[in-house]
């Protein structure tokens, strides 16, 4: 039979199912339908329209194919029956009938399944309703994003109505797991956001040595398009039961931060522990920016008990802090306050703080008429603290610098001079520290370096061309001999120590290029090698620690850092210093690290640092069991001969969920946690 097709160019047709597959609209829809049909029919008297065998019907970007078809101009409305498919895009709705009214924009499916692309959500209804601009019911219906024709979980609810870009209630709701049901809901909210959900997400829970068995019900909640919040109740049963937040906003592209924390009541101490944290960035008019950062715990010993990321529960400080910066051209002036929480110490009275602390920062400014620069960098800090010494120090380092290039750009010389000075305004001085004195601290700088490469034809196999460069480059330092014991210790910089020190440093960079047929040619890193050595003309070295003379022997240790790739995806690591006088490696750093760019990664390390601390390091995270996925990580400290942190995740990933079983050993603590996620309904939508 000859297949037929009629162009309606006024006819009004309104897509009505769901925004995403069929546009709301109250009024006329933009003429223009295709149809498609074996056979086609119209009553004059109805004003009736009649399609069947192999309709196919297309309008707005829509496509719609039924075994018959029925369009009603006087009553505007359309009836499609008999393996209804609705398409648009990617999104697809399939039933037994279809019925729509194009004026009040109503429309059913019988027995309908429905596909959104978007979030990969698969819904199923005996009948599905919409009833509203945006509302929607359905009768005996199910969601889930599993694309198994038995879904490893899917919610069936008797009745769901759905308010899009808001939520789902549904009556009588089951969670099922496969096909056996698990939990009952009487009544459920779920959210049905396209993008990020507000909602439960899913629970983690697990066992804890230190914390008892615990269960963290964390709550996505997303505000706006540029706000969002997750609250989290996490129950522990020998702890009691704590409330974590976190807040997050982007006011606009030069304002963003953050803030949150955690507080609970702690059963085994009898008192309100907890943590707050806050973050924000403002690029204010005129290169001004404003930086603050907020890192606060109630006791020392919190982190050790509540610390989740590794580090944290050894730190052995937390600065909280307020930055407000200008920028010039070559300036730039900040002012800072800074508040410092000591672990280390029994109480936090004698712990110096900082506010305020203005800087000034100027590089490389021209003198006018000569051929020097001035660098100039000026501090003035306020240390204030319960108990203990306190005062303004003011610290002004100027250095007039020349530059000259010798030999047709072979050799880059570079000589500077200037001073530290620094003055102080003290109250409880310590013993033998006046209250108000200065210092001036003379030093020079000399710096001869250059830059010599080749290039060869290829040399190792997959490269077409070898470049080798050496930069050698030598350095003098000299810093004037003068007793500072008698002057004030708030830091380090409180010390400018005698150097008369000439040190050589040789860089060695070895790179490739390779060769590609269907692209560009690839230049890759090869090897980079420094090695650096001192002799001191005085006789006396600072100790880079402590900052004083450390004996009178003029070498310093030989030092030698290297990164090699041996293949693309393969790098070692070493590092090393040799001391002369005792023959023996002081320092020792070594690594090594495999990754092949598809899950799957190897690494270790070993530290040693002059017979003080000392530890290996290993790591390695699998993806060769897929759907498995394995990470491992562990650190021994010889030293304390004892392991500092023992971790192991599984994770199993579905093409519509994922569980994580993790396992964390750390001193006098060893959890167990568990996290199940369902793809596109258990998650924020964050990335």
């Amino acid at each position: 039979m000859r297949r037929l097709t009629i162009n309606l160019l006024l006819v009004p047709v309104v897509l009505l199912v769901l925004p995403h597959l069929l546009p709301a609209a109250e009024g006329p829809a933009a003429p223009g339908m295709v149809i498609k049909a074996d056979r086609m029919d119209h009553t004059a008297a109805d004003d009736l329209l009649t399609a069947s065998g192999k309709v196919e019907m297309t309008w707005q970007g829509m496509t719609m194919t039924a075994d018959r078809a029925a369009y009603s101009r006087r009553d505007k409305v359309l009836v499609a029956t008999g393996n209804v498919t609705l398409t648009k895009g990617g999104d697809t709705m399939r039933g037994d009938r279809l019925t729509m009214d194009t004026e009040t924009g109503r429309a059913e499916m019988e027995h309908s399944r429905l596909f959104m692309q978007q979030g990969n959500i698969h819904a199923t209804g005996q009948r599905i309703a919409r009833t509203g601009q945006a509302d929607y019911s359905f009768l005996h219906g199910s969601i889930t994003t599993c694309d198994a024709s038995v879904p490893s979980w899917r919610f069936g609810a008797s009745r769901l109505d759905v308010t899009l870009d808001e939520y789902a209630t549904g009556r009588n709701v089951v969670f099922y797991v496969k096909d056996i049901p698990v939990f009952y809901f009487p009544y459920l909210i779920l959210p049905v956001k396209r993008e990020r959900q507000t909602g439960l997400l899913f629970p983690r829970f697990g066992t804890s040595t230190k914390r008892g068995i615990f269960l963290d019900t964390p709550l996505y909640w997303a505000i706006s398009p540029s706000q969002e919040a997750t609250i989290d109740l996490d129950i522990q049963t020998k702890r009691g039961v704590g409330v974590g937040a976190d807040y997050r906003y982007l006011r606009s592209r030069n304002s963003e931060g953050a803030v949150g924390g955690y507080i609970i009541y702690d059963n085994n101490q009898h008192r309100v522990r907890g943590q707050l944290l806050q973050s924000h960035h403002e690029l204010l008019p005129d290169n001004l920016s404003l930086i603050s950062s907020i890192d606060w715990t109630s006791d020392r010993a919190y982190l050790q008990d509540y610390g989740e990321k590794s580090g944290d529960y050894n730190r052995q400080y937390n600065d909280s802090r307020i930055v407000l910066t200008k920028l010039w051209d070559n300036w730039l002036a900040a002012g800072q306050a800074i508040y410092t929480q000591n672990y280390d110490t029994g109480s936090n009275r004698t712990t110096r703080q900082r506010a305020p602390e203005l800087s000034l920062s100027g590089v490389r400014q021209p003198i006018p008429y000569l051929p020097l620069r001035l660098d100039l960098d000026a501090t003035l800090t306020n240390y204030y603290r319960e108990q203990g010494m306190q005062g303004e120090r003011a610290i002004v380092t100027p250095q007039l610098i020349a530059t000259r290039t010798l030999f047709n750009g072979r050799l880059n010389a570079q000589m500077s001079g200037g001073a530290q000075i620094r003055g102080y305004n003290l109250t409880g001085a310590d013993p033998g520290v006046k209250e108000q004195t200065a210092i001036v601290v003379p030093e020079l700088n000399a710096e001869l370096s250059s830059s010599l490469s080749r290039t060869f034809d290829g040399g190792l196999p997959g490269f077409s061309r070898l470049r080798h460069e050496l930069a050698p480059r030598l350095d003098y330092r000299y810093v004037v001999d003068h007793d500072q014991s008698n002057y004030p210790l708030f830091d380090q910089s409180d010390r400018f120590p005698y150097q008369n020190m000439l040190s050589l440093e040789l860089d060695s960079n070895l790179g490739g290029k390779v060769e590609r047929q269907n692209g560009p040619a690839e230049y890759r890193q090869l090897q980079t090698v420094r090695l650096r050595q001192g002799y001191s003309f005085g006789g006396l070295r600072p100790d880079p620690l402590s900052l004083v003379a450390e004996d009178d022997r003029p070498w310093s240790d030989l030092n030698l850092e290297s990164e090699t790739w041996l293949l693309r995806s393969f790098r070692l690591l070493a590092d090393a210093g040799y001391n002369h006088y005792r023959k023996q490696i002081t320092s020792t750093a070594l690594g090594g690290e495999f990754n092949d760019g598809r899950g799957n990664t190897v690494g270790a390390s070993y530290r040693r640092s002059d017979q003080q601390v000392e530890y290996l390091e290993g790591r390695i995270a699998l993806s060769l069991l897929r759907p498995f996925y394995v990470t491992y990580s562990n650190r021994y400290s010889f030293d304390r001969q004892d392991f500092l942190e023992q971790f192991t995740s599984i994770e199993y990933r579905h093409q519509c969920w994922s569980a994580i079983v993790t396992y964390r050993d750390r001193p006098n603590d060893r959890s167990w946690t568990v996290n199940v996620d369902l793809g596109g309904l258990f998650n924020s939508g964050r990335h």
